[in-house]
């Protein structure tokens, strides 16, 4: 987690900053139009609500969503393992308050603007979920709360009564700051007790992994082999010996485990998913170890930097779209797709942009 825009659905990639703490500042990866991609994905995923019934099926089938988070974690422990090798050695709260500083105000913006959507809809009788049955008015004070506190690990929406979430996917967002949570674990042990405590503390994730794997909805132990794929293959990419090599190998295999124990909405074709994950990691390995040409660097940059709030922002267009529209077809599908990475844009500007001078300095010095 560097300096612009998202990796995981709140990590960040491509670096805005030179200064550091140590070490040879590393070179820009070209993920960011990878990561727009993912968070498109999970787009057209949700739309499919916004299509005729009969134009929905390989949505069903396919899952896309879900694929695409599921490599987003993966991208997320890569760029964690970076940003703490090279910026945040020693320094767990500088590390926390950037990645809070980086997450949270988007996603309480968002929630904002969902609840302030739901809410009005619902006044109008137009409020028409896709995921929830909602029990009582949007605005209620407990669901407000609810919604405050949802990217608190392990936070469910059912302590207060029913399962509703204005933001249906904020589940991978407690699994993001899970994983930060860990990750500033390993980085205070391996300050005390030397880097020796970082190949142990990922062994045992390994085994935590292996040994805890659930069936159900997508949980901190089946999305933790996605998280440990990425730091096992970047140690791959700058350590030398076998070591990450074979955690590697080790992770991706619990990594399709874990996805293959994840329950979806529809019909998802697990034979069908598998390959398409397997293909998208690839890239993601091949992207890892490329260098972005100049000219390129800047349009990757910049959707890179839209990529969190475009995959924050965009329930409500499709709820607005869904209540004021009577027909579904492919026209309504783009407008949202097209509404979603406009309001992603402004949204960008208003959440992220005002916040980056103090990260770059969080990030260059001992808190």
């Amino acid at each position: 987690m560097l300096a612009a825009g998202a990796a995981g659905p709140g990590e960040t990639v491509a670096l805005r900053s030179t200064a550091h703490v140590g070490g040879s500042p590393p070179t820009y990866r070209p993920l960011g139009l990878f990561r727009f991609g993912l968070a498109l994905l999970v787009v057209l995923q949700h739309f499919q609500h916004l299509l005729a019934p009969g134009q929905r099926a390989l949505f069903s089938h396919m899952g896309f969503g879900a694929i695409a988070v599921c490599v987003f974690f993966a991208v997320s422990g890569y760029v964690v393992a970076e940003a703490n090798d090279v910026f945040y050695a020693g320094r767990p709260g500088a590390f926390l308050a950037n990645r809070a500083l980086r997450i949270v105000p988007p996603y309480l913006a968002a929630f904002l603007l969902s609840a302030i959507v739901q809410s009005a809809l619902f006044a109008a009788g137009r409020l028409v979920l896709w995921d929830y049955t909602l029990q009582g008015p949007p605005w209620a004070a407990a669901r407000l709360a609810s919604g405050a506190l949802a990217l608190i690990p392990g936070f469910k929406p059912q302590f207060l009564g029913q399962d509703f979430e204005f933001l249906p996917f904020v589940w991978s967002l407690r699994m993001e700051a899970a994983f930060y949570l860990v990750a500033a674990a390993v980085l205070a042990t391996a300050a005390r007790w030397g880097r020796g405590a970082i190949p142990a503390g990922f062994v045992l994730g390994l085994l935590a992994s292996a040994l805890f794997l659930t069936q159900g909805r997508p949980g901190l132990l089946s999305t933790a082999p996605m998280f440990l794929l990425g730091v096992a293959l970047y140690g791959r990419q700058t350590r030398p010996g076998w070591r990450y090599g074979v955690a590697s190998l080790a992770a991706i295999a619990l990594a399709l485990i874990g996805f293959a124990s994840w329950r979806q909405h529809g019909e998802p074709i697990l034979a069908a998913q598998l390959p398409l994950l397997a293909g998208l990691l690839v890239l993601f390995v091949l992207l890892a170890a490329a260098r972005a040409p100049g000219r390129l660097k800047r349009l990757d940059r910049v959707a890179g930097e839209l990529s969190y709030s475009l995959y924050l922002n965009h329930y409500p267009v499709g709820l607005v779209l869904s209540g004021l529209s009577s027909t579904r077809g492919a026209g309504l599908y783009c407008l949202g797709v097209v509404a979603s990475v406009a309001l992603a844009a402004a949204m960008t500007r208003v959440t992220e942009v005002p916040l980056r001078h103090l990260r770059d300095r969080i990030r260059a010095r001992h808190l």
